[in-house]
């Protein structure tokens, strides 16, 4: 690989790379979600959009890290919102850290290393499948791989300059996810050990650099959102939602937050605040759950080893752990997942795992290598563990596999059958290790999940017959899928099938008794029948337990007030305004309550403190009310 981007091999896998990727476009565009990002994709999306249209500074800390959000608005600023123009250009970018990885790993491993661990990103699967979403692999995986590309160069070649373009890669790369910044201290100390006396000299270029990169950020967020954030403020939320007493070691949920993006992160701040008794900026909330999640650690210590022991190996397991989308669902809309040309974890891991103990052996591998992947796959498991989290590194473990089939190509080579034997059998036994599902996880797997979010998507474009089908796909899949029925129960009341609609809704709470928003939506249903007394049970349970649930305060408190509870019915309304202050149907709702109990003062109170550019004729027909 000495001719480095001149060597044919290097243009064969970008070729191959991108052939497979254009392949796969031709589908994807006619996926339901293609023209519609859901989730983290939407988060970004909305996120460009407001860049493209001139708010580069925007205002307050940066709650996720900004690079891919800005490599989207540039996007979208020089051609627009074409979701099409963006998945090519992410394609490309991807196809091209399959042809670095080439020859990057080629460089310092040999020809037969580079080929196959090129090969090997170019035809991993669920890299194809998060590089065709508008999420942070197509970034994370080339500067994850740049960055140990620079810092082993550094380390070899030990001049200046090539330490300051080591920090500045490892800088960039945290403006894509932070958590690679816990490299610094582990090449620092390593610096120390190995330099000596120029190692100050050297850390000062690595240090220097990554400030340099981090500065703007840093500088920004202290400007505009006045806090201290170097980077972005959810790290303390996301640590919690790995390391808590209910954590599963794959989801990024806690009981206390609601299971939506944006509710989730409003009721983070909300119970930090309440807690705390003042507001919080940014920097603290996520401090304050960042403590939050180390005291349980500190009170469980058993618990909490267990679960980083768990989520070490669920790393390693073959199973694509969802967390936006379902990998195993949604990549088979598509024909090129339905072909061999593309494989998954099951086959890297293995091979990974392979080169490494061989490089280890054999001492094929450096500082770099040996530290980066180690330090990313810690990193990621210190958090929670999914399949696109691990996407990121694959260009990494291809490297490892690289050494791993180019040791085995060395002992074809000289005849050494023993050690041939003992690395198949290693091999065996590891790729049989990654697919036991001890944890039950591809046993467990369920398209359910799925098929609500399509039927809540074609629901949402009023497409009734096909969100019919899906929900009822869903609970097919698992009839104790409250949500599905819940939402089927949603459609068949907009139809005005009441029958459907109660029998749903019952369904939702035979398996799941508390389930908020099918009390809330039944509750509803029975004061509109006629059903007074199961009305007002219903509706005082949703407001127990659904507190959370715009959805379900709402329902409860109209129902408790056209019963005749305007304190209840205040209770609710109120509860709504504080997590949602531009929700005009929720501060009518509260204002009248207040007018019915006679706080006038209260209720005017309210009505001045909504934002002026959320006003409904209702509002202003309250207003003309009040105002003296």
């Amino acid at each position: 690989m000495g001719r480095g981007w001149r060597d044919p091999w290097v243009w064969i896998v970008f070729a191959l790379a991108l052939v497979l990727r254009l392949g796969y476009l031709t589908d994807l565009r006619h996926t339901p979600f293609f023209g519609h990002p859901q989730m983290d994709a939407l988060y970004h999306d909305q996120w460009a959009r407001r860049l493209a249209a001139g708010d580069w500074i925007g205002s307050g800390v940066y709650f996720r890290a900004p690079l891919y959000p800005y490599f989207l608005g540039v996007l979208y600023a020089l051609f627009g919102p074409e979701y099409t123009l963006v998945r090519l250009v992410q394609f490309v970018l991807g196809s091209f850290t399959a042809a670095f990885t080439t020859l990057v790993v080629g460089r310092r491993f040999g020809h037969v290393a580079g080929v196959t661990a090129g090969l090997l990103q170019a035809t991993y699967g669920p890299g194809v499948y998060y590089e065709g979403e508008l999420l942070l692999v197509v970034l994370e995986a080339p500067l994850n791989l740049a960055a140990t590309w620079a810092l082993d160069r550094a380390l070899g070649m030990d001049r200046k300059r090539a330490w300051s373009l080591a920090g500045g890669l490892l800088g960039l790369a945290a403006l894509a996810r932070p958590n690679i910044l816990v490299l610094v201290p582990v090449v620092s100390v390593y610096v120390v050990w190995r330099l000596r006396n120029a190692s100050l000299s050297r850390l000062a270029l690595y240090w220097g650099a990554i400030l340099l990169v981090l500065a703007p950020v840093l500088a920004r967020n202290a400007i505009v959102g006045h806090d201290v954030v170097p980077v972005a403020s959810q790290g303390g939320l996301n640590y919690y939602l790995g390391n808590n007493a209910a954590a599963d070691g794959m989801s990024a949920v806690a009981p206390e937050f609601r299971r939506t993006w944006t509710g989730g992160i409003e009721d983070a701040d909300r119970l930090a605040t309440l807690a705390k008794g003042h507001p919080l900026r940014p920097s603290e909330v996520s401090s304050y759950w960042m403590h939050r999640a180390m005291d349980w650690a500190q009170q469980h210590p058993g618990d909490f080893l267990r679960l980083q022991a768990k989520k070490l190996a669920l790393f390693w397991d073959s199973y694509e752990i969802p967390n936006n989308d379902d990998y195993y669902y949604f990549s088979r809309l598509t024909r090129i997942f339905h072909w061999p040309v593309l494989f998954d974890f099951g086959v890297l891991g293995p091979l990974a795992i392979l080169g490494f103990v061989l490089g280890i052996a054999r001492r094929r591998l450096t500082f770099a290598w040996i530290t980066v992947p180690i330090v990313l796959w810690l990193a990621i498991a210190a958090f929670f563990v999914c399949g696109r989290f691990r996407a990121s590194t694959t260009p990494l473990l291809a490297g490892w596999a690289g050494v791993g089939v180019s040791e085995v190509v060395v002992f074809a080579r000289a005849r050494s059958w023993r050690r041939l034997c003992l690395a198949g059998a290693a091999l065996a036994a590891v790729l049989l290790a990654m697919h036991l599902d001890l944890g039950s996880l591809r046993a467990h797997h369920s398209t359910a999940e799925s098929h609500l979010r399509l039927g809540i998507f074609y629901a949402a474009n009023g497409d009734a017959t096909k969100a019919r089908q899906e929900y009822e796909l869903a609970v097919r899949e698992n009839p104790a899928f409250a949500d599905g029925w819940n939402n089927l129960g949603v459609l068949h009341a907009q139809e005005q099938r009441w029958m459907d609609a109660r029998a749903a809704f019952e369904k939702a709470l035979a398996v799941a008794p508390d389930h908020p928003k099918a009390l809330g939506n039944l509750a509803a249903l029975d004061f509109q029948e006629g059903r007074p007394a199961e009305a007002d049970s219903l509706a005082r349970r949703a407001l127990r337990v659904g507190g959370e649930e715009p959805e379900t305060l709402y329902n409860a408190a109209v129902v408790l007030g056209n019963l005749g509870h305007p304190d209840l019915a205040y209770q609710g309304f109120h509860a709504l305004v504080m997590r949602q202050p531009w929700n005009a149907a929720a501060r009518a709702g509260e204002v009248r309550a207040l007018l019915t109990l006679g706080r006038r003062d209260e209720a005017l109170a309210s009505l001045r403190s909504h934002p002026p550019d959320r006003q409904t004729p209702e509002l202003e027909s309250l207003g003309r009310e009040l105002e003296p």
